[in-house]
């Protein structure tokens, strides 16, 4: 799609909406469902959505020509006064801690178990697919969540891809990835700080990972077997902490 340049009533900005990016290592942008393309987009003031309307993205500061900041997932607004958080979310702490105000926030979207509530400005431009358009697409669910990428706590190995976690994911909890990549981390903890302790050996389809035994603290007990699950997954944690994996990690500047 090229770009479009979208008017808001009452604003002499220019709003440019561009394509979503594709899913790269860097940008986790969760693809619209099939059938629903920006075309259907409009620009509002955050005050101005409506239950249902989907919210696609935010847009650069003006005044002037603003581009499009795009959510990571576009996602049906429930747009309610911002007060008190029903999940008492760490996005929602943070502007009641600047003092916020139901006069110049609102929310758009509550807090679930993978995000925090969305807090906006109320004049703040959002482009939207409005509910009754959306209502004849595709459902925002019936497009695939990209994998979340995790890596060894030393931070030097991976990404690894595994399905996505949700927000009170504990690093210690488990991560489910595929053989192939279930392959990989095996292969790497035995170069990695994380695994200095552990090793590893395949047996058939099942992963056995052992600690050294004068370290366990259950004597006598051979490891954590790890099998797959119905889909073919394997369910890794609790012998490490995980890390999330950022693209800082590979720059050797940082």
């Amino acid at each position: 799609m090229p770009e479009r340049t979208l008017s808001l009533p009452g604003s002499t900005d220019q709003f440019v909406l561009a394509e979503r990016p594709a899913i790269t290592l860097t940008d986790r942008y969760r693809p619209l469902p099939g059938g629903m393309t920006l075309r259907h987009a409009t620009v509002v003031r955050a005050h101005q959505v409506r239950p249902a309307d989907v919210v696609v993205a935010f847009f650069t500061d003006g005044p002037g020509t603003r581009h499009a900041e795009h959510v990571l997932e576009a996602f049906t607004a429930h747009p309610r006064p911002f007060g008190p958080c029903p999940a008492q979310c760490e996005e929602c702490e943070n502007v009641h801690a600047h003092d916020g105000t139901a006069d110049r926030y609102l929310c758009l979207d509550d807090a679930d178990d993978r995000e925090d509530c969305v807090i906006v400005y109320r004049n703040t431009p959002v482009a939207i697919i409005p509910a009754t358009v959306a209502a004849s697409l595709p459902p925002l669910d019936s497009a695939p969540l990209p994998p979340d990428l995790f890596t060894l706590d030393d931070g030097e190995s991976g990404p690894y891809e595994a399905l996505p976690v949700p927000r009170a994911f504990s690093p210690w909890d488990a991560i489910s990835v595929t053989r192939a990549t279930a392959e990989q981390i095996a292969a790497d903890l035995a170069t990695s700080h994380a695994g200095r302790h552990l090793t590893c050996e395949w047996l058939h389809d099942a992963l056995l990972i052992s600690s050294d035994p004068r370290l366990r603290t259950e004597p006598g007990r051979p490891g954590r077997l790890i099998r797959p699950d119905a889909d073919g997954r394997y369910r890794i944690g609790g012998l490490w902490p995980w890390q999330h994996w950022s693209p800082e990690e590979d720059d050797p500047t940082h």
